[in-house]
């Protein structure tokens, strides 16, 4: 099994924290597709940006196909040619629209070889043509986040990581676009880490899982083994019925927020 990311000793914590969010973790993750669950405050975003080399360990080493990511901090094409990271709530104003955009970070990627029909292809695949004539500030929190997602693969790098990368989305076109991402990975040899809230994008697209814990432990593994009900109830501390429950409340919340927002800019 293939690595891609290793967590040697690794000790983290923020300057004005008085504690760590890891204390001397070490974790191999292997090639593929990864989601990260858990209770918020869990360290999941955390964790992702020390894989991107996005944090520095205060302790200990991370490595990323081999390399450590702190000789990858500094330089962000290296680091960029190694890892893209889409942050949650991506947001960004252009008075370029979102067609020209497209073009632009594909220009500015790693492929060798560029595909003619590669952008039609993501522009079909995360229902994007109608937002082509439009400005990033003008189309809803779901199809931002769309844009984004193609954005990251437009870009060529080997690994993608994503923090909440569908939250914002549809149902049907959260679904769609994972079973794309999915595909595409697993064709061009892309790894995907992702932290998400919704455990049956985990259990339906993730071959591992790492769930994380309110005591700073954490399980990985194959998806079936960690994501058992005993395991999901012991790590979020409810019933599962509730928390599905909960995922649904927290999903309406955001979809509220980014109302309320678009009604803001329309006015």
């Amino acid at each position: 099994m293939s690595q891609d990311i290793t967590f040697k000793n690794v000790t983290f914590r923020y300057p004005i924290a008085s504690s760590s969010v890891f204390e001397n973790l070490s974790l191999t993750l292997s090639k593929g597709v990864t989601a990260f669950v858990g209770q918020n405050g869990t360290g999941k975003t955390t964790l992702l940006l020390l894989a991107a080399g996005l944090l520095l360990p205060t302790e200990g080493k991370v490595y990323v196909q081999g390399v450590d990511t702190a000789d990858l901090h500094e330089d962000e094409q290296r680091r960029q040619r190694y890892v893209s990271f889409i942050y949650q709530n991506m947001e960004f104003e252009t008075e370029e629209p979102i067609e020209s955009l497209l073009h632009f970070v594909y220009e500015q990627g790693f492929y060798e070889q560029p595909e003619p029909h590669f952008i039609d292809t993501l522009i079909h695949n995360f229902e994007l043509e109608h937002c082509l004539a439009k400005k990033t500030q003008e189309i809803s929190k779901g199809e931002l986040q769309r844009v984004i997602l193609a954005f990251s693969l437009l870009y060529g790098s080997r690994i993608v990581i994503m923090d909440e990368p569908i939250f914002a989305m549809e149902g049907p076109q959260k679904y769609h676009a994972m079973r794309f991402l999915t595909d595409f990975a697993k064709q061009r040899g892309v790894s995907l880490y992702y932290a998400v809230h919704e455990l049956d994008i985990s259990q339906r697209y993730s071959d591992f899982t790492v769930l994380l814990k309110k005591d700073d432990s954490l399980l990985y593994g194959r998806t079936p083994k960690v994501l058992t009900r005993e395991r999901l109830e012991e790590a979020y501390e409810i019933p599962l019925v509730f928390l599905k429950q909960k995922e649904m409340l927290y999903r309406h919340m955001l979809k509220v927020k980014d109302e309320e927002k678009r009604k803001h800019f329309l006015n």
